[in-house]
């Protein structure tokens, strides 16, 4: 066995191994991350964002088959994208969703302030 082999097979054992461990020890949130920065990696190394967007659809279809998702090469790149936006701090707070759905909900219901597109006249200072 060569050494490129041996190497290899190790790679694939250790990537085996973590894969398992990510499906024991991980929720949505969690794979949610790990799988878009596997996303954005892969697009770094010039893989065809229609390629990715391929296997993971493959992927979608036999682990959600009561709801699977369809991916297309521009979707990936936008995975990539809020990955980068990520990088060192969450590109949306909780607080800051927590308050967008509050407001949603209000709105919803009809209890919120009007909302209208007139663009508020600037202040003088």
């Amino acid at each position: 066995m060569t050494v490129k082999k041996i190497r290899d097979t190790l790679r694939s054992g250790k990537d085996a191994a973590l894969d398992t461990w990510d499906q024991v020890t991980s929720d949505q949130t969690s794979r949610t991350g790990h799988s878009a920065k596997r996303v954005a990696s892969q697009l770094a190394n010039n893989v065809d964002p229609e390629v990715v967007a391929l296997q993971i659809t493959k992927n979608s279809l036999k682990n959600n088959p009561d709801d699977p998702q369809t991916f297309t090469g521009e979707e990936v790149v936008t995975v990539a994208k809020f990955y980068a936006a990520n990088r060192s701090r969450p590109v949306l707070t909780r607080k800051q969703s927590n308050a967008l759905i509050a407001a949603q909900k209000e709105a919803d219901a009809g209890s919120s302030p009007s909302v209208t597109d007139d663009v508020p006249e600037p202040q003088q200072h």
